[in-house]
């Protein structure tokens, strides 16, 4: 700790004046502040504070006595005032909360409440959380037993003040009752406890925004080692543990570096604040990146090598420190036993003991040296569905650096990771023990830049080595999957292959170029080194460079469209590739974080698989779509035609043909739709279109099942108000509903057909009656012209939650694709998103004269993609070149304009 750091806090006990209490204090603050700033340790700044802390409470302790009653006065020689908790070790952050004891022998009920006024009150006065207790030595021992977060405390109690002899002999009986008596059972329950915490704040060291602190790899994992250490060997420091042998020299330093590192954020954190905080936000990351002297890459961001740091030093953390519980752990009786009479050699080199794969001691050089037995072992851990010891990943991780590349570069070697990527079980688990151990990158070696590489979006919860590693978890969940997925996926007899396009896919990222096509090199060099033929080289290369192509054709085209399923089915080419570009777009986006994979989503591309597999195959196929009357069973259609024969309401006509009328209206409504409308739903929609010459205007809603997604449908007839789909874009923003997709359908007749899918973010699940009900009297009033969507926006304009992401805008764009369909001029918009973003496009498109036909509303990373198939007044594509540039310069600055305000 350096000299010249202040620790008397001259003031802060002499003057009653809380006001002036707290200047000093903040001073003191300041004064660290800048001293992190000048590059001191962030075990400087903690240190610093602590016995600036103890300064205060010793000298106030003095002057709760001193001025005290001649009860006061004797008492004293019978209690101590203690540090507990992060204070107790001495790492106090600038805004922690403090843990503070007063420790009595026996009952010493005046001193004690002289001193608990005196101090605890004076804390409070400078603006502290205090964790505050009076217990006698008795009270301590007992609730030791009982509770376990208060053993934890007092296993770190810190002596600062009083009676000595009173605090020695609280440790004396806590050492002999407490932690020799009981230590396996607490090392047992802390570990369990720390499991509890990773499922609350990260079950990964990835966490894009972590707790640095509770997340996995934080500093509660460095604590939870010491507390096991005290427990277990009496050592309850990382020097302490080194210096016993507990702890290697080399895990000491990884553990000593990412403490550092660590505090020094957390330090940074608190003064930032101006309050405790521990979460590593987005726009903290940015900061500390500048500050740190990171700086942007064209294919690489400050932020993201920032990160990686972080990744770096919390994963080897959380490596070390499972090592060492493991350690700690005493097996059972039979264990025990067991290192006795060692089960039988597996290979010759490997053994399994308290269920867990480790190597023989006389045979871990000889693993280490060579590849061969370094897959095998990776291999019998995969076979025999056993997790291998912690202390193997550790030394072999260790070791890994000194084997070059190029002795993993043989067909033995290669042959075996493509058996272990072949059988779905415990794919995922072995690359992850492989990745731990630094094997993975010698196999893929451009792994290795990946490993912790964060994406800097709202999108991706996950580093790009993290994602990869999700993505082929997610492909393995496949195998037990009811449907047409886990159909789909059973079926492909190459899965190594599907597999390691999934290992693949993203490590493109992090460098210059598009991550894609530079992917699709790294999927070549793999191919050579695992000595694929021609077919499986051209099979992964195309898996790689073309990953996002499936779910860019799903969500931005139109599927009923045959034009893009002819164009999606000729680029892909067969059925193969179909089969694994299906799969691996479903493990992709499952992996993407939680919940974003959809009902919806799913839907879309087992509807593009569906009618993709058709094409190919020339035949019907496993088909998920085509036109509706082809996807309404026999039975269903006599039921609904029984439905509409039966209604005895407006505009009912006895004599009418309902049969061929209803063959002819299906016929003209998409396959999906159709088949995902229940028969009574329907019916109701085709009373509706019967109706209308009673009433122009019939709008329906109800919660579709099947995708998940809440359907409004506007049925009328055609001119009858222009802009309809403005309108209801504009009703369905200010009420919270997010659009998905917008069919907008014009029958033979003249009837106007438009389906908006919408996510209602207030509902869980379905929405209520109510609710439903509200939006479509909304809808029903703005598009009779009873009042006006403006109107609407104002009245229920809401409050935006949410803070911006630190990158700032991001530029808009627009694209015109006229290749893409022969009847429609396609639109692609990609900018941030805002409430009213659609509702501003929509109109915007109207006064440009253009009729929306088809529109899907989606996402690219932390942008919305609109997408809008349009044709001009008269129902015609906009061939004109000029006319489509005046149109995208329109649209382009609407938009920026709107992003603006």
């Amino acid at each position: 700790m350096s000299e010249d750091l202040p620790l008397t806090p001259t003031g802060l006990t002499e003057h009653k004046d809380s006001y002036l209490g707290l200047h000093l204090l903040q001073e003191q603050r300041e004064f660290l502040r800048q001293r992190l700033i000048e590059g001191a340790m962030g075990s400087e700044i903690t240190q610093a504070f602590s016995d600036f802390m103890d300064a205060l409470l010793i000298a106030r302790f003095r002057e709760v006595i001193q001025q005290g009653n001649a009860g006061v006065r004797a008492g004293w020689q019978q209690c101590c005032l203690v540090a507990m908790g992060g204070y107790g070790r001495r790492e106090l952050a600038p805004y922690s909360d403090i843990d503070v004891m007063i420790l009595t022998q026996g009952n010493q009920g005046e001193v004690a409440e002289a001193l608990s006024t005196g101090v605890f009150h004076r804390l409070w006065d400078l603006g502290f959380q205090v964790g505050h207790s009076v217990r006698s030595l008795a009270e301590c021992l007992t609730i030791a037993e009982a509770d376990l977060a208060a053993c934890t405390a007092l296993m770190e109690s810190r002596f600062l003040i009083g009676s000595a002899s009173v605090f020695q002999e609280f440790q004396r009986k806590f050492a002999r009752r407490i932690i020799k008596k009981r230590a396996q059972r607490f090392v047992f329950d802390k570990i369990q406890e720390r499991e509890r915490e990773y499922a609350k704040f990260g079950e990964t060291v990835f966490m894009l925004e972590p707790n640095i602190k509770k997340s996995k790899g934080g500093l509660r994992d460095l604590h939870l080692l010491q507390w096991v250490g005290q427990a277990r060997y009496g050592a309850g420091t990382i020097q302490e543990l080194s210096n016993r042998g507990i702890i290697a020299i080399q895990d000491y330093q990884v553990l000593q570096e990412a403490q550092e590192f660590l505090w020094r954020v957390r330090c940074f954190l608190h003064f930032e604040a101006g309050r405790a905080q521990d979460i590593l936000t987005f726009d903290d990351q940015v900061r500390l990146s500048a500050l740190w002297g990171f700086v942007d890459h064209p294919h690489l961001l400050a932020v993201e090598q920032f990160m990686q740091v972080y990744f770096r030093h919390t994963t080897g953390l959380f490596d070390r420190g499972r090592r060492v519980l493991d350690q700690a752990r005493k097996g059972t009786w039979l264990d025990r036993v067991r290192r006795w009479w060692p089960p039988p050699l597996i290979e010759g080199h490997f053994r399994i003991l308290e269920n867990r794969l480790t190597i023989q001691t006389d045979k871990l050089l000889e693993v280490m040296e060579s590849p061969m037995l370094l897959l095998r072992l990776f291999m019998v851990s995969y076979r025999q569905a056993v997790p291998i010891d912690s202390c193997i990943l550790n030394e072999l991780s260790q070791h890994m650096g000194t084997l070059p590349n190029e002795q993993f570069h043989i067909k033995s070697v290669s042959g075996l990771f493509r058996h272990i990527l072949s059988t779905p079980g415990r794919i995922a688990q072995t690359l992850e023990a492989m990745h731990q151990a630094g094997l993975l990158e010698k196999l893929v070696p451009a792994f290795s830049r990946v490993r912790g590489l964060m994406q800097f979006n709202q999108y991706h919860k996950y580093t790009v080595d993290e994602h990869s590693l999700l993505a082929v978890r997610e492909a393995e969940r496949l195998q037990n999957h009811q449907g047409i997925i886990g159909e789909v996926y059973r079926n492909i007899p190459d899965k190594d292959i599907l597999h390691l396009a999934l290992l693949l896919h993203d490590l493109g990222k992090g460098r210059p170029g598009d991550h894609s096509e530079v992917g699709q090199g790294i999927a070549h060099l793999t191919a050579d080194r695992l000595d694929l033929s021609e077919k499986e080289r051209q099979a992964l290369a195309f898996l790689v460079r073309h990953h996002l192509q499936m779910s860019h054709t799903a969500f931005r085209r139109d599927l009923n469209d045959p034009k893009t399923i002819v164009t999606f089915a000729r680029n892909v080419k067969t059925v193969g590739i179909l089969q694994k570009l299906f799969i691996l777009t479903i493990a992709d986006i499952s992996a993407v974080g939680p919940e974003v994979m959809t009902k919806w989503k799913e839907s879309l591309l087992g509807e593009l698989y569906s009618l993709t597999y058709a094409e190919l195959a020339g035949d019907t196929g496993p088909s998920n779509s085509g036109a509706g009357s082809k996807k309404i069973s026999p039975k269903a259609r006599n039921e609904l035609i029984g439905i509409l024969r039966n209604y005895r309401g407006e505009g009912h006509y006895p004599e009418f043909d309902w049969s061929e009328w209803v063959n002819t209206t299906l016929q003209q409504l998409p396959g999906r739709y159709v088949q995902s409308t229940p028969v009574d739903q329907m019916a109701a929609y085709l009373l509706a279109i019967h109706s209308l010459p009673v009433k122009s205007i019939q709008v329906e809603a109800r919660f579709n099942e099947t995708l998940g997604v809440s359907e409004y449908v506007l049925i009328t007839r055609e001119q009858t108000k222009p802009g309809i789909f403005m309108q209801v874009a504009g009703v369905l923003a200010t009420m919270g509903l997010q659009v998905l997709e917008a069919q907008i359908m014009t029958l033979k007749d003249g009837t106007v057909w438009d389906v908006f899918s919408v996510y209602d973010s207030d509902y869980e699940g379905p929405p209520s009656a109510g609710r439903l009900e509200e939006v479509v009297q909304e809808i029903q009033q703005v598009v009779e012209g009873r009042q006006s969507v403006h109107q609407i926006v104002e009245r229920r304009r809401r409050m935006a939650f949410g803070r911006p992401f630190p990158t700032g805008r991001h530029p808009t764009e627009v694209h015109i694709d006229q290749g893409v369909s022969d009847a429609y001029t396609v639109i692609d918009i990609f900018a941030d998103d805002k409430q009213g973003l659609l509702f501003v496009i929509a109109k915007m498109l109207v006064q440009l004269d253009l009729s929306i036909h088809m529109a899907r509303i989606g996402t690219r990373l932390d942008q919305v993609a609109d997408v809008f198939y349009v044709t001009n007044s008269h129902g015609e594509k906009i061939l004109s070149g000029e006319n489509c540039e005046q149109i995208q310069l329109t649209l382009h600055a609407a938009v920026d304009q709107f992003l603006d305000e």
